[in-house]
């Protein structure tokens, strides 16, 4: 995956450079991204309690088949892969946020 380096001594690291981000508004009714074209690991946020669903298909998701994500609180390195689409639901207005960091 593009950005990912291993070290050969010391702590890992992430490249930053380059990298895309994006955001999602969601509310009670589920929405889904566009495929992502690369794979990658990606740090998901939210300002809102959601639940959420990593697929080829994701505007499916619910609150009894997502994966719940805690308003403010950052997820870090959610691999997606190519073809998938972030889908998300939550109780109310909100904004699903996340950056790929490898």
């Amino acid at each position: 995956m593009n950005g990912y380096r291993m070290p050969t001594h010391g702590d890992m690291g992430m490249v930053l450079q380059g990298n895309s981000q994006a955001a999602l508004s969601i509310s009670a009714v589920a929405a889904q991204t566009s495929a992502f074209t690369e794979a990658g690991y990606y740090d998901l946020w939210s300002d809102v309690d959601a639940y959420i669903k990593i697929a080829p298909t994701a505007n499916n998701v619910t609150t009894g088949n997502g994966y719940l994500i805690r308003a403010n609180t950052t997820y870090p390195n959610i691999m997606v892969l190519v073809g998938d689409k972030i889908g998300a639901i939550a109780g109310g207005a909100g904004t699903l946020s996340f950056h790929k960091v490898s």
